[in-house]
């Protein structure tokens, strides 16, 4: 199970938060509406269904039994119309409208003088106060009520859904707008690195989070300085320590000549051995720090290739024995952003490690435009072995000749400049030996 808790999305969370309540409050608004509507709407109708069932009553009672019980509501579809009964003391029909069937209602579900739902009806039963006997039941349908109902609740939802709508999609806007503005903020903090601890941009930063910015920006200054302090006291430390290991050099390389006893010379030779490996260090520090000060950056557009050649020409004639060395030259120019001294650190680091760590001829190629493979023989690297050595001060063995920094200066300088990096054991084609591959950014016109 992962202990990392799920990514929620701001822009989805603020939707939700903002979409679930006016849901609800659509549908509460609805019940309510349709509630109200459908209490005054049924108040009105009875009203109006208790003044007929009162005036055919009134017709009846002052024209008599022989009166014509022909009304009817013609300007109503048939389903739509009044249907009025007329009924002696027993119970039995005595007249009936048009339209109306016999009686399909129970006079015990017909309480009097209320107003009741029977069968698809509203129905009321009155007894005439001046006929003894004489009562009349009217039923009016429910489908002009339900369909008036069902209009006013339409145009209610409809209503609602285009308010809703329009809130939604406003909301949305905005919401997107802000998660915009955040996201752009995210972005200009997540570019920030060892090379680039500069204030962070504060036209996306809300007032809320303005202290957040603040207290970040603080921390980079703070950790700008620190690093800022680290590298000039490598640089410098570097750089003063030059003159007196090439004075006790001088000193040791005297001694190693005027010296006429073999021990002594022997010793002498250890101690030009020894310099001369401080040198390589540091030689090594003063590429660490010019790596990390961010050498690798906004470089101008620049043709490498010559600059390739060069460094090849320069490494075949640092060779004393020539079959050792297989070199595969460029045949096409290649403008790119990378700066010809970060490609001489990177290129002279790998030179360095294949010539001093390989057992046979190394090989380099070249000739594929943007993209530069060194490769030499050695014993089958394990993955943890690859890893190991890639990491600063890594190497395969305590006993292993070198400091560890050479391919770690490699690859800050191809991240900076976006170059790929790609090492792999065994080589291609071999079980054995160590292939690195540097892709240089795409091909560019300079401006």
């Amino acid at each position: 199970m992962s202990l990392i808790p799920p990514r929620h999305s701001l822009l989805r969370s603020l939707l939700t938060a903002l979409a679930l309540p006016g849901i609800v409050a659509v549908l509460i608004g609805c019940v309510i509406v349709y509630s109200l509507v459908k209490e005054e709407y049924d108040e009105l109708l009875d009203l109006s269904l208790s003044n007929k069932a009162q005036l055919l009553l009134q017709i009846r009672e002052l024209s008599g039994a022989q009166a014509n019980a022909s009304f009817e509501e013609t300007g109503l579809a048939p389903e739509e119309r009044v249907r009025f009964w007329f009924l002696d003391a027993d119970g039995a029909v005595t007249d009936r409208s048009a339209l109306a069937e016999p009686l399909a209602f129970s006079m015990a579900d017909l309480p009097p003088n209320r107003i009741t739902s029977l069968n698809g009806f509203r129905v009321i039963l009155l007894a005439s106060d001046v006929v003894p006997g004489l009562r009349i039941v009217v039923a009016e349908p429910l489908v002009e009520r339900n369909e008036a109902l069902f209009d006013v609740m339409s145009a209610v939802v409809l209503g609602f859904f285009l308010l809703g709508g329009l809130s939604y999609a406003a909301a949305y806007l905005s919401v997107r707008r802000s998660a915009g503005m955040v996201t752009a903020l995210s972005a200009d903090i997540a570019r920030k690195n060892e090379h680039d601890l500069s204030p962070i941009n504060r036209k996306n930063a809300f007032a809320e989070i303005e202290p957040a910015v603040d207290t970040l920006d603080m921390l980079m200054a703070r950790l700008d300085t620190a690093l800022e302090a680290e590298r000039a006291f490598a640089t410098n430390a570097a750089h003063e320590l030059r003159t007196p290991v090439a004075i006790a050099m001088a000193q040791a390389q005297r001694l190693k000549a005027m010296a006429q006893d073999p021990a002594l010379v022997a010793r002498a030779s250890e101690i030009e051995t020894g310099l001369k490996r401080l040198v390589r260090l540091i030689e090594r520090l003063l590429q660490m720090s010019r790596a990390q000060s961010g050498l690798g950056l906004n470089a101008p557009v620049t043709d490498i290739a010559p600059v390739i050649d060069m460094l090849l020409r320069e490494l075949r004639g640092g060779m004393a024995q020539q079959d050792t060395l297989v070199l595969h030259p460029t045949t096409a120019p290649w403008p790119c952003r990378l700066d010809p001294d970060a490609l001489g650190i990177i290129l002279n680091n790998l030179f360095d490690n294949a010539l001093k760590h390989g057992s046979g001829p190394v090989t380099v190629n070249a000739a594929t435009p943007g993209q530069i493979e060194v490769s030499n023989e050695c014993d089958l690297l394990s993955a943890q072995e690859v890893d190991k050595i890639k990491r600063r001060f890594g190497r395969r063995a305590p006993t292993t000749e070198g400091f560890g920094l050479g391919l770690s200066i490699v690859q800050e300088l191809c991240s900076q400049s976006g170059c790929g990096f790609d090492f792999r054991s065994p080589r291609p084609g071999s079980e054995r030996g160590v292939s690195v591959t540097v892709t240089f950014p795409p091909r560019q016109s300079p401006t």
